[in-house]
């Protein structure tokens, strides 16, 4: 059986945040042992999109869904990996034409970023999707969109790549997700964010394992 490849960027003090976002902090409150305590316990303080996270629309929507109600059926499932590592430039609609499998509803999203997501730096230039190229991806029947960096659109522009995902009904994104061991192909995956009620987005636990054939 195929092994499951954990994408997910662990939270870590020293975490880099989008710029003006709150930092990922772990306290540690209690130290199993010391002073008379009976357990360790450790305090958290973050954005909720934090490390690698799911954003619902309502992040980008106004009146769109929450985070806790989203369908656990599109984050489960079927999944295409594209490589794209070999852009030096932010991806366009031409870039994708032909490379999406008809039928997609989950697609990931391989650049060069997956090779620097863990070394504590923001990178502004990171890799991108163009608005025209986030439009193609929607238009291609992709509902949930991974991509292996801190936003799907650009850091100086990063609204409309978002609203041409979020805007199509039922869809979703996950970002910063390490596919530095994924190869292009199908992948089965799970992806579970925190049930954070009325939320715009919330951190995520994600996991690809390769499939031998397409699923819905």
């Amino acid at each position: 059986m195929n092994a499951w490849i954990d994408i997910t960027v662990p939270l870590s003090n020293g975490l880099a945040p989008w710029p003006g976002d709150r930092p990922f902090r772990r306290e540690i409150v209690s130290v199993l042992g010391e002073e008379g305590s009976l357990y360790n316990l450790s305090a958290l303080e973050m954005s909720a999109h934090a490390g690698t996270h799911v954003d619902a629309p309502l992040h980008f929507v106004a009146g769109g869904t929450a985070v806790d109600a989203l369908d656990p059926e599109l984050l489960i499932g079927a999944a295409f990996v594209l490589d794209m590592a070999g852009n030096a430039t932010d991806i366009t609609d031409s870039d994708l034409s032909g490379r999406i499998p008809a039928g997609t509803h989950r697609l990931l999203i391989k650049t060069r970023n997956s090779q620097t997501l863990r070394d504590g730096a923001f990178h502004e230039g990171f890799i991108a999707l163009s608005e025209r190229a986030a439009d193609f991806i929607a238009a291609s029947g992709v509902r949930l969109l991974g991509m292996d960096s801190y936003s799907i659109g650009a850091f100086s522009v990063p609204a409309g790549a978002h609203r041409a995902i979020l805007s199509t009904p039922g869809a979703a994104i996950l970002e910063n997700i390490d596919l530095s061991k994924a190869r292009e192909g199908w992948y089965d995956l799970v992806c579970l964010p925190l049930r954070i009620a009325g939320g715009e987005g919330a951190p995520a636990r994600a996991l690809i394992r390769k499939s031998e054939e397409q699923r819905t």
